[in-house]
């Protein structure tokens, strides 16, 4: 079984790369002619809307974690006719929620002209915002069958598919910039790639379990903890969207929808990187949680302890590497006039370090289903980030909204999250996890600060930004191994990574 969940995260990590590779090249290459070819107006319009139905679609984030985690342990078990009882049972759950999306994001239309300052004519807005919505709710249909396959460790496929449409699609994107330069027809290619992605992965999905899927008969099975699970989930992610996926509506509204699309370059390169850690991060968590089911509590606290030196590894890199060489990657990509100042640059870079150095403390959290306990929590911490993003954005601008996500972070999640692990999984105090990440955090800093002084006398040019990025990875990576490699998370990580070569 070890084994096998190795094999599975192991080959989804590697798919995942290979498909994540060709996306970012070419995204970056679509992003250069977007600005090459319309004005920043459309470039932020395609990130307000983005956070705005990502809002809107809250409800499926939260069902998303709690049908993989229902159905780990008939996928465990190969209990074919409950692991089919229970699709069909979240297909009906999805496709509700897919018409209360569309329901909710039409009557939101008209309040479209509060939140977007744009000298774009209202009625294309309405349209570009209309195709957004339409691409939303398309991405729900067959929900289910990718959550199965999330379930059976298979999100390689997934992968793999949605390499292949993106591939057309940004190349289509390209297509239409150069030809026509206009913003309908790259919208409505982005709803007619999403459509048919979904069409995709429900045939293949289909073919990959046949068995589930010629199943007729459907079991009974207790729904009330499903359900429950899903309520206590949902309330959590609402918080998690209503973090994440306001910082775009807020600075169009406080700031200009021209400066969300600034914003946006920045995103697009962070999403780039935090996509690869995503592919281990989610390759892991069905490990994790299937590694829960079967094994002890004591191999999980190894491979925890294990995870938070590796992610907190990489955390470091990106904050050092995007505080001091964000600006040079902008300016040598689309240009001087599309960059932020100093401070901002390194908020946004903070922004990727806390999570990234804390996330073994959330997929332990998820892949052990205990979502009761932190149900209210990131409601709480929505509610700061509000009124603090309002407060520091009117103050200081995109940097103060900025800013709001992190102080938000820090009086919530980042304390009480780890204590709840220790104490419901592990059955200890968190100390040790704090002394750990303490001593992380002094490397980093230290890193930082060797770093900014070595790199300091380098020019920006292209081939100079390679040489500031390359002793970045060295003095950072050098600094952890030489105060760690005694360490038993050192240890153990480097016989996990030479075993699985």
């Amino acid at each position: 079984m070890e084994k096998t969940r190795s094999q599975n995260a192991k080959r989804n990590i590697l798919f995942g790369y290979i498909a994540q590779v060709g996306i970012c090249i070419l995204s970056f290459i679509g992003r250069k002619i977007f600005l090459g070819f319309l004005a920043v107006d459309y470039l932020g319009i395609n990130g307000l809307y983005t956070n705005i139905l990502t809002v809107m679609s809250l409800a499926e984030l939260g069902v998303d974690t709690a049908v993989v985690y229902s159905l780990y342990k008939p996928v465990a078990d190969h209990d074919t006719k409950l692991i089919h009882s229970m699709i069909v049972f979240f297909r009906r759950i999805y496709w509700g929620l897919s018409l209360l999306i569309l329901v909710l994001g039409l009557l939101l239309i008209p309040f479209l002209q509060y939140l977007i300052k744009s000298d774009i004519p209202h009625d294309d807005l309405v349209f570009f915002y209309v195709l957004f919505l339409i691409n939303t709710v398309a991405s729900y249909f067959v929900a289910e069958r990718v959550a199965l396959l999330s379930a059976f460790q298979e999100q390689r496929v997934q992968k793999l598919v949605t390499l292949a449409f993106n591939l057309v699609l940004q190349i289509t994107y390209i297509a239409v910039l150069i030809i026509y330069r206009n913003y309908y027809a790259y919208v409505i290619a982005m709803v007619i790639n999403t459509i048919m992605t979904t069409i995709a992965l429900g045939i293949i999905a289909g073919r990959l379990h046949p068995d589930i899927f010629r199943e007729k008969e459907l079991v009974p099975f207790d729904k009330k903890p499903v359900i429950d699970r899903i309520k206590d989930t949902l309330l959590y992610k609402i918080g998690a969207v209503l973090i994440n996926s306001t910082d775009n509506i807020l600075i169009s509204v406080l700031v200009s929808t021209a400066a969300v699309g600034l914003y946006a370059n920045y995103v697009t390169v962070v999403s780039a990187i935090t996509a690869f850690i995503a592919i281990i991060t989610t390759s892991l968590i069905a490990g994790i949680g299937n590694l829960g089911v079967k094994e002890g509590k004591e191999k999980q606290k190894d491979l925890f302890f294990m995870m938070v030196f590796a992610y907190h590894f990489v955390a470091a890199l990106g904050l050092i590497g995007f505080s001091l060489l964000f600006n040079d990657l902008i300016a040598l990509w689309v240009g001087e006039e599309f960059r932020f100042d100093f401070k901002t640059v390194v908020i946004i870079a903070v922004n990727f370090y806390l999570p990234n150095a804390v996330s073994p403390v959330w997929m332990f959290r998820e892949a052990n289903g205990l979502f009761d306990d932190v149900k209210y929590l990131l409601l709480i911490r929505a509610a700061l980030n509000l009124v603090f993003s309002v407060v520091f954005g009117m103050l200081w601008g995109v940097f103060g909204i900025l800013l709001a996500t992190t102080v938000s972070m820090i009086l919530t999640n980042f304390w009480f999250e780890p204590s709840l692990i220790f104490k419901k999984l592990f059955a200890s105090g968190a100390g040790a996890y704090w002394r750990v990440q303490l001593k992380y955090l002094l490397i980093t800093a230290v890193s930082f600060t060797v770093s900014m002084f070595a790199i300091k006398p380098l020019g920006d040019s292209l081939l100079m930004t390679g040489l500031k990025g390359g002793l970045i990875v060295i003095i950072t990576t050098a600094f952890f191994v030489v105060t760690c490699f005694k360490t038993d998370e050192y240890k153990k990580l480097k016989g996990y990574l030479v075993r699985r070569r």
